[in-house]
Formats: C-alpha cells, structure tokens, sequence
C-alpha cells in the first residue's frame, strides 16, 4: 500500500476515506504497469543507441527514455480512469474521487510534458544533423 499523509491529500482530495494507518485503500502498487514503462523506456534506450547516439548525449537519453515510458504509461492509466468514471455508478462521491483520480493522472503528465521537452529537442537536433535533408 502507498502512505499518504492526510494533510498533503487535503488541499485536493479532502473527502478520500484515508484509514488510521494512514493509507489509501485498494492503492497497491502495479508492478507490471511499471515494468510495462520501463521496458518501453529501455526500448527507446535501445533505438537511439542502435542509431548511434553517442555517449555524450546519454544524460539527455536517460531522461529522455524514462519520460517517454512514464507518458506512455500515464497516458493509458488516464484512458482507465476516464472510462472507470463513465462506467462508475455515478453518485457524486465516487464521481468526485474519480474526478481527483483523473487530476493526478493529468498533473503527471504535464510534469513529464515540461522535462521531455529539452532532452526531446536536444536529441531531435543530432538526429536532423545526421540523416539527409
């Protein structure tokens, strides 16, 4: 289970049924979701380096790879909760929740959305500096 604290959740989801213990019921943690990202991050990892990227831009592959397999995971995980909540019974509670669910979901893809961008066109560049015009 993922540990919350009750006042960082409370600005956003302050009506989550948080236990004693301090947890969210039925967070567990996805592991093959996260295995699923990181091999898509090692597939992109794998691409550019069949390529030729050379070692100097390894620092912007490595994150480069890790957000791209982080948005491709979040952009699914967003896909499930938007239709878990057009599937939900529809009572204000559970609407609100998958409402907060879908929040988290957009917030982190708009982190990884701003620390794609100058990896993503630092490598774009060497790519178009190597290939035909």
């Amino acid at each position: 289970m993922f540990r919350v604290s009750a006042n960082a959740l409370e600005g956003l989801i302050g009506l989550a049924s948080i236990d004693s213990n301090g947890t969210l019921p039925g967070l567990e943690p996805n592991l093959e979701h996260a295995r699923s990202m990181s091999l898509m991050a090692h597939e992109v990892v794998i691409k550019l380096k069949e390529l030729g990227l050379p070692e100097s831009l390894n620092d912007e592959l490595a994150h480069l790879s890790t957000d791209l397999g982080d948005l491709w995971g979040a952009q699914k995980e967003l896909a499930e909760r938007l239709e878990g909540m057009l599937e939900s019974a529809g009572d204000w509670h559970e609407i609100g929740d998958c409402l907060v669910d879908l929040s988290s979901s957009i917030e982190h893809i708009s982190w990884h959305v701003k620390s794609v961008k100058r990896p993503l066109n630092k490598i774009a560049r060497f790519a178009y500096k190597q290939g035909p015009k």
